[in-house]
């Protein structure tokens, strides 16, 4: 029996682990591209990413309610009702993508101003902010129409659309960033267009996908200012989005306020960290593809109310969880040289890395696992305790640890990563207590 959840669980996990696997690798080779203009222009482009990620939460959220939306029709076969949520959805995030759009590139500088505090990278940082928002509007559909098709089950579109853009991105890097054959030397514009560009790869994609699969999802009605969607849907999509932005956005900020804290820090430093920090996207790469499985088969057992198989599948998940954080560690120590020689050319910046990737090793493990117990309150139902726990360590510990540490003990980069060995620590027990609680709760009630 316990071979039979495993095989189910990797039969889930590995497409979503593919996916996750497939932009960092992406991110990772376009730092790789930004790193040989310099410390100063990797740094540049990270200060960037929480902001977009602020803004981007909005149509994250309104791709998961799309999701959840279009697979409730299918499982009724109700085409009508597909159709009206997806329309819906894709007139909101249009309308929301080109108005934040226009607003952003116009306010690109008193945005960057509050997100990065070196004077020597903040111009680069409004340059690349000011591109990739003002074309925002494509990364969003691709968003929403991406998870309309996985709703329906069409897991290997979102795979494909990320492999699109990562090609077209990669190929206009090396075409825009240093001038090769014939086009101009952009450097940080040219990263920014190459996003752009592919990003429009990927919502191309999306948008033959869902011509090819238009017997349940059609763009047609789209552009009929006649097609009203009903206040019940509208009230659905607000409902359901809202609560997911109101979380997202809150995790974001916090996210954001310990980025401002390291832009305080010499661009040579917050480099070597950037790039430390892909190693953790990897980890929760590994983390995500297996919290996909779990909530997907404990929301199974759980709404069978099948706990004694609930907590095989927490188990099998935590064998799964350490085998993966195992791995991971031994590569990140085992290649710390390797991987920051690509890029970097001193011994100390390469020195530096191997004692980051010691502590990302270890920050490994607490992160996979942690994802896993909130993966599996999810599959129960229990969202609250998630949301709880995000916030208070992301907006509050998170960023609190990271002031004291480095502006009141000036322990600069080291403070930071301290912060977070605190913060993943307190975020993974209280998590596992909470599970085991929930867990616990269910059994009782069998048993009684």
């Amino acid at each position: 029996m316990i071979k039979d959840k495993t095989q189910n669980m990797i039969k889930i996990a590995v497409p979503a682990v593919l996916e996750s696997l497939v932009t960092v690798i992406v991110t990772t080779i376009d730092t790789k591209m930004i790193s040989v203009l310099g410390k100063k222009q990797i740094s540049a482009v990270s200060f960037t990413t929480q902001p977009k990620l602020i803004f981007f939460a909005i149509f994250f959220a309104l791709g998961t309610a799309t999701s959840v939306f279009t697979a409730q029709a299918f499982g009724k076969k109700d085409k009508e009702e597909a159709n009206r949520y997806f329309i819906s959805v894709m007139r909101i995030s249009t309308i929301l993508a080109l108005v934040l759009g226009i607003l952003l590139a116009v306010f690109a500088r008193p945005v960057m101003m509050l997100c990065n505090r070196q004077p020597d990278t903040i111009d680069m940082s409004v340059s690349f902010f000011r591109i990739v928002m003002g074309f925002m509007v494509f990364q969003s559909l691709s968003t929403v129409m991406n998870a309309a098709l996985r709703g329906l089950g069409k897991m290997k579109v979102t795979l494909y659309s990320n492999i699109g853009l990562g090609i077209v991105d990669i190929i206009f890097n090396y075409l825009l960033i240093e001038g090769h054959l014939g086009f101009p030397r952009l450097e940080i514009a040219g990263d920014a267009i190459a996003t752009v560009l592919g990003t429009v790869a990927a919502t191309m994609i999306s948008f033959f996908a869902i011509r090819k699969n238009s017997d349940y999802l059609s763009l047609r009605s789209i552009f009929d200012l006649k097609t009203r969607s009903g206040k019940d849907v509208t009230n659905n999509i607000r409902s359901k989005a809202g609560n997911i932005v109101f979380e997202n956005i809150f995790t974001r900020i916090g996210f954001l306020l310990s980025s401002i804290i390291t832009s305080g820090l010499s661009s040579d430093k917050t480099a070597v960290y950037t790039v430390a920090m892909i190693l953790l996207a990897y980890s929760f790469a590994f983390g995500d593809g297996i919290q996909n499985a779990v909530i997907s088969l404990t929301g199974r057992s759980f709404g069978a109310k099948q706990y004694d198989d609930l907590r095989q599948y927490y188990r099998v998940s935590i064998m799964i969880g350490i085998l993966c954080s195992v791995f991971l560690c031994a590569v990140y120590t085992g290649g710390s040289n390797f991987f920051f020689g690509l890029y970097f050319n001193d011994k100390d910046s390469v020195s530096e890395g191997f004692k980051m990737s010691c502590i990302a090793a270890g920050l490994t493990i607490l992160q996979i696992l942690r994802i896993i117990n909130i993966g599996t309150m999810r599959g129960m139902g229990e969202v609250k305790d998630p949301r709880r726990i995000a916030t208070a360590c992301v907006l509050f510990i998170n960023p609190g640890l990271s002031f004291l540490f480095t502006a009141l003990m000036n322990m600069e980069i080291w403070g930071i990563w301290l912060s977070s060995i605190i913060t993943q620590m307190v975020w993974y027990i209280v998590s596992a207590v909470m599970c085991r609680k929930h867990l616990k709760r269910y059994t009782t009630e069998k048993e009684n």
